[in-house]
């Protein structure tokens, strides 16, 4: 490739495509058109006066030229990256700014949002953002500074890049409508009265989930009267009368529209991660939210922290 010097702008389309595999997928990640996508691979091919992508009808894929482009450009992107992360200079003293959160939304409706009047008034300069979705938000891509996850980090792409420290657990137990079973058939093991109502479970797509698996297990043979995939549909679900339902017990066990069935123990515990980039081991604004947060776990879920 000729040695020229170029639009540094281009850069961020060339890897739009390459990430995408074509010019529809970038322009959507990029917020603009399938044509000015390729104006600017056009441009940027002509500058370096090599070819970058093969068209084909099935998307673009990159040549050798532009393989050992797309090298550079990420490490440029992920220093650059870097930089956003780490966000105001460390002299600035006070905690400003805005940090993101990314969690389930049990947890951001019942546990996060109704304490935030707390933290606004520890960090008044300091705006929370909360990422709710079913897919992990990318913290190397910075779609949010911190995620609160019911997942072992281990589990994680590129685990070896995120600090993950255990804060917790959350303990599920098996739950009906107030009076939907009289408290006299709720016997002792939790499980011969009710197996007879209908149930409310993860869709499909969520089967292997061990909650959706462990009430498989327990209504053998027997489809859920309601299955989606949030859990807190399955929670209305189940107050409105549809049925029993396996829900978080720091949520249910405070609803007195709510009787609990498994009274002996919780029928499952999933562990609470903290997880976030090194990079920003240093951040006041993460360490902000960090603290807040596991404290907020200590005080109605009772579990202290253990770092990876």
């Amino acid at each position: 490739m000729k040695n020229l010097a170029f639009d540094w702008n281009d850069l961020k389309f060339f890897l739009a495509v390459a990430q995408h595999g074509g010019l529809s997928g970038a322009a959507s990640a990029l917020g603009t058109s399938a044509s000015t996508v390729s104006r600017h691979i056009a441009a940027l091919e002509e500058r370096l006066g090599g070819t970058l992508f093969l068209r084909q009808q099935t998307g673009y894929l990159l040549t050798d030229d532009g393989g050992d482009l797309l090298k550079h450009v990420e490490q440029v992107e992920h220093a650059m990256m870097a930089v956003e992360r780490n966000g105001r200079l460390p002299a600035q003293q006070e905690v400003s700014g805005e940090v993101r959160l990314a969690t389930t939304e049990m947890l951001a409706i019942h546990l996060i949002v109704p304490h935030l009047g707390r933290f606004h008034v520890r960090y008044p300069k300091l705006q929370v953002e909360i990422n709710i979705a079913l897919t992990r938000a990318n913290l190397s891509r910075r779609e949010a500074d911190l995620a609160l996850r019911i997942a072992d980090p281990s589990l994680e792409d590129g685990a070896g890049d995120y600090i993950a420290s255990r804060v917790g657990k959350m303990d599920f137990g098996m739950y009906c409508a107030s009076g939907l079973l009289p408290s006299e058939q709720i016997e002792s093991d939790g499980t011969a009265a009710w197996q007879a109502l209908d149930y409310i479970s993860w869709d499909d797509s969520w089967a292997d989930l061990s909650i959706a698996k462990w009430l498989h297990s327990a209504f053998p043979g027997k489809r859920p009267l309601l299955a989606c995939n949030s859990l807190q549909a399955q929670y209305a679900a189940v107050r409105a009368g549809l049925g029993v339902g396996m829900l978080p017990c720091f949520v249910c066990d405070q609803d007195s529209d709510l009787q609990r069935l498994d009274t002996a123990r919780p029928s499952l515990s999933r562990d609470l991660w903290l997880v976030y980039h090194r990079d920003l081991k240093a951040s006041r604004r993460v360490i902000a939210m960090r603290d807040f947060v596991t404290e907020l776990i200590s005080t109605y879920l009772g579990e202290e922290s253990r770092e990876r």
